[in-house]
């Protein structure tokens, strides 16, 4: 077990303090910047906010990961090279949508494309690549083709990246969902020994509670493509970080701490190229999360409950689900094949909720038909 840090929870609150003062920053001054900060468009096809809000939330969360490494480093810590090389290798993907959320001119290719810059990175600088899949068959494969081992890893790592964008729509979900995800990858790397990337996972944490105490319930500042990108880019980082430093530690298990944006993702995508014969990157209302507020607003009166409650409650719930694969995943971190089949039954149980919230709602189905 790591050796206990005393300065850990002063650095902590550096952060959550630092990520706050930025965030708060952006909504006090957003008469300045509203202009290009502002998410005006109240009627697109996923929007489920009343009024304009500013979507910049990403540079609380790079300014808190920056004053991670920055104290860390003050104070000789253990963790600040990996910390600050990790948020180089981010730069590419933040900046790429951090533009978008400036000018929303970016392409959904080049902001794929940055993912892919700072997954390759982040192998060439700090070795972040998957030791196998943990399949077999497939890492066979990986074994007589090295360079198969890389591309993966990339793929991987940009698929968690873009899929906590997918998840980005409700106040706080994205936020918490991060928080917890990376809470189970905390307490796995601190179980195996591993101060660094344990660290790494609270200071991303950290990063994102600053962020949250003004996102979530009210919903006064948004992650933004750039800050859903930097959360899920750490988030792929560590998890990618805590298997190739510990072979022992199965996939299956990282897979199921970060199971609930992969899996949204990976439906989303299903559904529109299978079901509705559509792009997968065409917008619509036929997320988890937007079917469960929708159901959620229709079963009790708008007078009754607040929008912003309504944010809240369905983040909450989700959480839920989130944490429970955290508990599965931390109390039997040595049973893949548990891990595997609570992945098989939350897939199913996902695709039972998500056909019934459907069958309730006609929104999804008639606005995909009519493309």
């Amino acid at each position: 077990m790591p050796t206990f840090d005393p300065l850990l929870f002063e650095r902590l609150l550096m952060i959550v303090g630092a990520s706050f003062a930025a965030c708060l920053l952006v909504v006090l001054t957003q008469t300045w910047h509203g202009k290009h900060s502002l998410d005006h468009d109240l009627n697109g096809a996923q929007k489920l906010h009343a009024k304009p809000v500013p979507r910049v939330g990403g540079l609380g969360l790079i300014v808190g990961l920056l004053m991670a490494g920055l104290a860390s480093f003050m104070t000789h810590g253990n963790s600040y090279p990996t910390t600050l090389t990790l948020l180089v290798c981010a730069l590419p993907v933040f900046l790429a949508g951090f533009a978008e959320d400036l000018t929303k001119r970016i392409s959904v290719r080049m902001r794929l494309f940055s993912s892919f810059v700072s997954a390759a990175l982040a192998i060439w600088l700090l070795g972040a690549q998957m030791p196998d899949s943990d399949t077999p068959g497939l890492d066979t494969l990986l074994e007589h083709i090295p360079i198969l081992t890389m591309a993966l890893t990339i793929v991987v790592v940009a698929g968690i990246t873009h899929s906590v964008n997918i998840i980005d729509g409700l106040n706080g979900l994205a936020g918490g969902a991060v928080c917890i995800m990376l809470a189970g990858l905390a307490t796995l790397a601190w179980l195996h020994g591993d101060s660094v990337v344990m660290k790494l996972c609270l200071w991303g944490i950290a990063g994102l509670l600053g962020f949250m105490l003004l996102n979530y319930p009210f919903g006064k500042i948004f992650l933004g493509d750039g800050g859903a990108y930097l959360a899920g880019f750490w988030l792929a980082e560590c998890a990618v970080l805590l298997v190739a430093r510990h072979p022992k530690l199965s996939n299956w298990t990282v897979l199921l701490c970060c199971l609930y944006p992969v899996l949204e993702t990976c439906y989303s995508m299903f559904r529109r190229h299978v079901i509705y014969k559509v792009p997968s990157g065409l917008p619509d209302m036929g997320h988890m999360h937007q079917l469960l507020f929708k159901w959620l607003q229709e079963k009790v009166p708008h007078n009754r409950l607040p929008h912003w409650l309504s944010h809240g409650i369905t983040s909450m719930k989700i959480w839920g689900i989130v944490a429970v694969c955290q508990l599965i995943a931390i109390t039997t971190p040595r049973q893949a094949w548990l891990h595997v089949t609570t992945i098989v039954i939350t897939v199913t149980l996902y695709v039972v909720l998500h056909r019934a919230l459907r069958a309730d709602d006609q929104t999804t189905s008639t606005t995909l038909a009519a493309r």
